[in-house]
C-alpha cells in the first residue's frame, strides 16, 4: 500500500492504469469484455476465454451477438440490452448463451454505457457470470417440485389438500376429487368442515383436530365424512401442521383415505361373531328350557299319575287330578309348540325377506285379529304413516301381533297404543349391536300406558320363558317378546324397549334402510 501510495504520489498513473488493466484481463470468474458503441468487441479477458471458449485472437473485432443463441437473435436481444443500457446506463438479464464449441451455458450479464466528457455513450462494459451449475441445480430442484406437485395432485387413493391455518382450502388433488365427489373450482376457498356430519359440526370436531394438529404437530381420526351427492364414506384421515421458519403454524396437509370397504368387512364380521354369539345364548336357553321349564309340567304328569294309582278307588279324587293332569299336559303342549315356531324362526332364508309388506295394511289386518278385544277394553290404536318395506310378511305380521296384544294384555285401563315411523342413523339407536352393519334404519315405535316394567328388566323380557308375571294373573308362554327379537334379527335389524312401573312402555324396532320400499315417513 506504501508503495501504491509513492506512485500516486510521483504521478505514476499510467503504471496504475496498466495494473488496474492487468486485473481485468487476469480475472477468471467473469467474462469481463469491452465493446465499441455499436457492440464490436475490442478488449477480452481470461474469464472471457474461459467461459466462452475464444481466444482473444478469434474474437477481437466481432459482434458481441457471437454469443446468442438464434432464438435471442431472432428477436433482437443483442440490440434490445445495447439500447436499454445506452437509455439507463446499464441492462442486466440472464439466459442460455453459447460457446465457440456450441455447447450452452446459463450466463448472468451485466452491460454497462461507457461516457465521454460530454456524456456521449463511447461504448460498453459487458460482464458475464457463468451460472450454468446453479440454473440446473434451481432447475433440477423445481423439477423436483413439480414431480412432487404433479405426484400429490395426481394421486387418486388419497385425497390430499392444503389448508390455510383457519381451515380454508387452498389446494385439491384427483384422489379428493374421486374420493369426495368436488371438483377443485367447486371446493377451492371453502371451509373443509364441509365434509362432515351434521353431528361431528354440532360437536365441533373439525375445529378440534386442527387444534390437535396446531398442538400436536398432526391429529388422526377415523369417522363418517360425506360425499357432494350426500353419501358418506368412511374416512381415516391425517392433519399434519405445516410452519413457517420462526415456528408459526402457516396452514395444514390434510390427507385422507377412504376405508369404507375395510370398515363395511370389519363391520360384517363383528355382525357374524356377534350373531355366533346370539346362536350360543340361544342354544343356552334352549337348555335351559329343556332342564327346566319342559320339566316342570313333566314332573307334574308324573307326580300326578302316581296320585292316581293310588286313589283310583276314590272317583272323585281320580277326576280333580285328571283335570290336572290334562292341565299340565296341556301347558307342555303349549311350550313344545312355541319352542317349534321359534326354532322355525331361526332357519333364516334370505328369499323368504324380498317380499314387499305394506305395514298400514298389515296393521289393519292385527287390529281386525284383535277386534273383539279391542271393543271390550275400549282400546285405541294411533298409527302415522307406516312405510311399506321388504320382508317376510307372516313374521313381521307376528311382530305387530305380540307388540300389540301385550299393549292390550299388559293393562288395566282403556289401552293407548300409539304407532309411528322415523328414519335414525345407527349411531342414534341405544346400545346399538355389532350385528347393525347399515348406516341408517327404519324405526318403528310402539307405545302404550300399560303396566310398564321395571327398567333393569328391559333385556330380560326378550329371552326364552321369561315372564315377569304369574300365570295366574296374565295368560301367555313367555314366548312372545323372543319371537319379536328373533324376527328383527331375521330382517338385519334390532329391538329394545324402555319402560317406567306403571307408565306403559315403549318398544323400539329397527330394520335396515335397504328394507324401506317407499312412501313417506315422518
Amino acid at each position: 500500500m506504501a508503495e501504491l501510495n509513492d506512485n500516486l504520489a510521483g504521478g505514476n498513473l499510467r503504471d496504475m492504469k496498466n495494473l488496474y488493466q492487468r486485473m481485468i484481463e487476469e480475472i477468471q470468474d467473469y467474462a469481463i469484455i469491452l465493446m465499441d458503441k455499436n457492440g464490436i468487441i475490442l478488449n477480452w479477458n481470461k474469464g472471457a476465454q474461459k467461459i466462452k471458449g475464444y481466444s482473444e485472437k478469434d474474437i477481437l473485432g466481432k459482434h458481441f451477438s457471437i454469443f446468442y443463441l438464434e432464438e435471442d437473435l431472432k428477436n433482437n436481444l443483442p440490440q434490445k440490452l445495447m439500447k436499454e443500457a445506452e437509455d439507463t446506463g446499464r441492462a442486466a438479464q440472464e439466459g442460455w448463451r453459447k460457446r465457440k464449441d456450441g455447447t450452452r451455458f446459463w450466463g448472468s450479464i451485466t452491460i454497462t454505457a461507457l461516457h465521454d466528457d460530454d456524456n456521449k455513450v463511447i461504448g460498453f462494459s459487458k460482464v458475464t457470470r457463468d451460472l450454468t451449475d446453479k440454473k440446473k441445480a434451481e432447475d433440477n430442484l423445481r423439477l423436483s417440485e413439480e414431480r412432487y406437485h404433479r405426484m400429490i395432485a395426481e394421486v387418486q387413493d388419497y385425497a390430499i389438500i392444503l389448508l390455510s391455518a383457519d381451515g380454508t382450502i387452498e389446494n385439491w388433488n384427483a384422489g379428493a376429487e374421486k374420493i369426495k365427489g368436488y371438483t377443485a373450482k367447486e371446493v377451492l376457498g371453502k371451509k373443509f368442515e364441509l365434509f362432515y356430519t351434521e353431528d361431528d359440526k354440532k360437536s365441533n370436531l373439525p375445529s378440534k383436530l386442527l387444534n390437535e394438529a396446531r398442538e400436536n404437530g398432526k391429529a388422526l381420526q377415523e369417522g363418517w365424512r360425506v360425499r357432494k351427492d350426500g353419501s358418506r364414506f368412511w374416512g381415516t384421515i391425517v392433519i399434519t401442521a405445516l410452519h413457517n421458519k420462526e415456528g408459526e403454524v402457516i396452514g395444514f396437509s390434510k390427507v385422507t383415505r377412504d376405508l369404507t370397504q375395510k370398515k363395511e368387512a370389519e363391520d360384517k364380521l363383528a355382525a357374524y361373531t356377534a350373531e355366533l354369539e346370539i346362536q350360543n345364548s340361544e342354544l343356552e336357553q334352549f337348555a335351559y328350557v329343556a332342564s327346566h321349564d319342559l320339566q316342570e309340567p313333566l314332573r307334574k304328569i308324573q307326580t300326578f299319575t302316581g296320585l292316581i294309582q293310588d286313589n283310583l278307588d276314590d272317583p272323585e279324587f281320580v277326576k280333580t287330578y285328571f283335570a290336572k293332569l290334562d292341565s299340565s299336559a296341556q301347558r307342555m303342549a303349549e311350550l313344545v309348540k312355541s319352542l317349534l315356531n321359534y326354532s322355525r324362526l331361526s332357519q333364516h332364508k334370505e328369499k323368504e325377506y324380498e317380499d314387499k309388506v305394506d305395514l298400514k295394511t298389515l296393521l289393519k289386518e292385527v287390529e281386525e285379529d284383535f277386534e273383539l278385544l279391542i271393543e271390550e277394553k275400549k282400546a285405541v290404536i294411533e298409527s302415522h304413516d307406516l312405510p311399506v318395506v321388504y320382508g317376510n310378511q307372516m313374521q313381521l305380521g307376528q311382530l305387530f301381533s305380540n307388540l300389540i296384544g301385550n299393549s292390550l294384555k299388559f293393562s288395566t285401563e282403556k289401552p293407548l297404543i300409539k304407532i309411528s315411523s322415523s328414519l335414525v342413523n345407527k349411531y342414534k339407536i341405544f346400545e346399538a349391536p355389532k350385528t347393525l352393519i347399515e348406516n341408517k334404519y327404519l324405526e318403528l315405535k310402539f307405545e302404550d300406558n300399560g303396566i310398564g316394567f321395571e327398567e333393569q328388566y328391559s333385556q330380560k323380557i326378550f329371552s326364552l320363558f321369561q315372564r315377569l308375571h304369574g300365570k295366574q294373573t296374565y295368560a301367555g308362554t313367555g314366548i312372545g317378546l323372543a319371537l319379536c327379537k328373533r324376527i328383527a334379527e331375521n330382517h338385519g335389524g334390532y329391538i329394545y324397549a324402555t319402560s317406567e312401573l306403571g307408565k306403559g312402555a315403549t318398544f323400539y324396532v329397527y330394520l335396515p334402510y335397504s328394507k324401506y320400499a317407499g312412501k313417506a315417513i315422518n
